[in-house]
């Protein structure tokens, strides 16, 4: 297959792997680094290689990244014909990773004759984790369109990052892949082996992954409780529920051209409180009357300290339901004396219990372009996509939100109806993720760390239109829950929302441009994955294990190969 070919195979597999306006065909991403390892070990010379990798990841990832159009054009300003390149910057960007593992394909393929096929094999798993690894962390990170959330759908697929995490398993799934390919040179039959090898591997993760969602986090877990009707009472058959904690999620569907005007903040606050009502009112089966409620990023468009009308009224209607109820809205800090008017800018989570505050949390990794605009690129036209406010600040309070949950009868249940009760003197922690945050697996980590029961999730996705882009986002965000074990409630303003399970199985989800409500019961976690204890340190193991392995490739001559 000449290099023309190739490319277009990767390009195209990548699209038709990732979310898209058209068909995802997960098994179809491996074209990606199959046809990157192919371009590089048939190309004949490094400059080459770089080239050829570099084409095919652009076309692959512009096609995959086109919505980055549609924000800078409906609210940036600019025409098509000036939006559209900014998908092809974005493309340019990892295509360059793309090549880059093209060259190192070309490097150990080019010592074929002194490495062995598992070597090589090693080799490009390790790069292809370095390589996305770096790309998470550099220029504060961009880890969009990683391999393995290509098969977030396929929740047996995606277990192995629980223990290697979602850049190690796209390395496993690069290393796999190349062992697939038959060697340049005609070989003996036993050289086909570590094909059969990579079968088998392949097989043991599709193993790991059934033990883990059927057995270490079945569906048909218990659906009827005991629940004693005071602490000290006996227990009583319980309503039949399942077990956890009940909470409900409110997309209210707000138009993002209108939302900051000051007069849609009134319709806001009741859209609101209206579609929450209906979440109380009318629980869903085997799930109960909610005790917690999330509203989606910068749900409340306004100061919610200093306005004097709204936050009243929020904790209010808390306190008149029992209810916690966490959402999102800007808050400031002035940061000089009284004289000037500079403030700092936060986007932030508040967490309101039984009608009194119990606290926020801070966003710490913001988006460029969209909440804050790097100094060297702060151009005119683009400040519109700045979320209404202007540049936000780094949070600085980074702390998990802790609430003790009321207990309540449905309303609507009859007179006898025993409600399960949360036990009170074990509050329910919560790690908060804000939009953009739950592409970063350290992130979701710190918050295990600092002792997170379950993730919250609270974003909005409106900018995108009905695009690729909230799909994406979705798929990256699930593979969260399962690295870290966890339970993830996310809650939107146009969607997707969803609840997660720590299997990665999408329990409940709405649809797009819809206001609606989700309800779901999750269960308060407090183990840790391997994941979690060897995250700090992959990152030095792999690129250790890699300056070992390929070292002859890149410095001096290596020892003939003989099995």
């Amino acid at each position: 297959m000449n290099a023309l070919l190739w490319t277009g195979a990767g390009a195209l597999g990548l699209w038709l792997g990732m979310p898209n306006p058209l068909v995802q065909l997960p098994m179809l991403a491996l074209l990606y680094p199959a046809a990157l390892f192919a371009l590089g070990r048939e190309a004949t010379s490094v400059r080459r290689a770089l080239r050829a990798g570099w084409l095919c990841g652009f076309v692959g990832a512009s096609a995959c990244m086109y919505w980055v159009a549609i924000p800078v054009h409906e609210f940036g300003g600019l025409p098509w014909p000036l939006a559209a390149p900014c998908a092809l910057f974005m493309g340019l960007y990892i295509g360059l990773y793309g090549g880059l593992f093209a060259v190192l394909a070309h490097k150990l393929t080019s010592k074929e004759d002194s490495l062995s096929p598992w070597q090589i094999a090693l080799g490009l798993g390790l790069g292809w984790y370095l390589l996305e690894w770096f790309r998470g962390w550099f220029l504060s990170g961009f880890p969009w369109l990683s391999l393995a959330s290509a098969f977030a759908p396929w929740p047996l697929l995606v277990q192995g990052v629980s223990v290697v995490g979602t850049y190690g398993l796209s390395g496993v799934l690069v290393g796999l892949v190349c062992l697939l390919f038959p060697p340049l040179k005609s070989k003996p039959f036993w050289r086909t082996l570590p094909v059969w090898g990579g079968v088998l591997c392949f097989a043991l993760l599709l193993v790991f992954g059934w033990w883990r969602v059927e057995l270490v986090y079945p569906l048909d877990a218990p659906t009827t409780t005991t629940v004693p009707v005071e602490p000290d009472a006996p227990d009583v058959p319980g309503v039949p529920v399942e077990p956890g904690v009940p909470v409900a999620l409110v997309q209210g569907n707000l138009d993002q051209n209108v939302k900051w005007e000051p007069s849609m903040q009134r319709l806001t606050v009741q859209r609101y409180l209206t579609l929450s009502t209906e979440a109380l009112a009318f629980p869903a089966p085997g799930v109960g009357r909610p005790s917690l409620l999330l509203w989606p990023e910068t749900a409340m468009p306004f100061d919610y300290q200093r306005n004097k009308a709204f936050p009243s009224q929020i904790r209010a209607y808390a306190s008149e339901h029992n209810i916690a109820l966490l959402f999102g809205s800007p808050g400031f800090r002035r940061v000089a004396p009284p004289a000037t008017d500079k403030t700092d800018t936060f986007n932030r989570a508040y967490l309101v219990t039984a009608g009194e505050d119990s606290g926020w949390y801070e966003k710490e990794h913001l988006v460029p372009f969209g909440e804050y605009m790097p100094p060297f690129l702060d151009i005119p036209f683009l400040r519109p996509l700045l979320q209404g406010v202007g540049n936000f600040t780094s949070g600085e309070k980074i702390v998990p939100l802790t609430v003790v949950l009321p207990s309540a009868v449905p309303d609507t249940a009859p007179a006898d109806t025993v409600a399960p009760r949360n036990p009170p003197d074990k509050p329910l922690v919560l790690g908060v993720l804000i939009c953009y945050e739950t592409v970063f697996p350290e992130l979701a980590r710190q918050r295990v760390a600092d002792g997170a029961e379950v993730f919250v999730n609270i974003s909005n996705d409106a900018w995108f239109g009905r695009s690729a882009a909230p799909e994406q986002h979705l798929q990256l965000t699930l593979l969260r829950a399962v690295e870290q074990g966890r339970w993830l409630m996310r809650a939107t303003n146009t969607g997707l929302s969803a609840f997660i399970d720590p299997a990665g199985r999408v329990r409940a989800r709405s649809t797009l441009f819809t206001a609606q409500t989700l309800s779901a019961r999750v269960v308060p976690l407090r183990n840790r994955t391997v994941f979690f204890h060897v995250e700090p340190w992959l990152p030095a193991l792999a690129l250790l294990v890699f300056l070992g392995l390929c070292r002859g490739c890149f410095f001096g001559h290596s020892k003939p190969y003989n099995p």
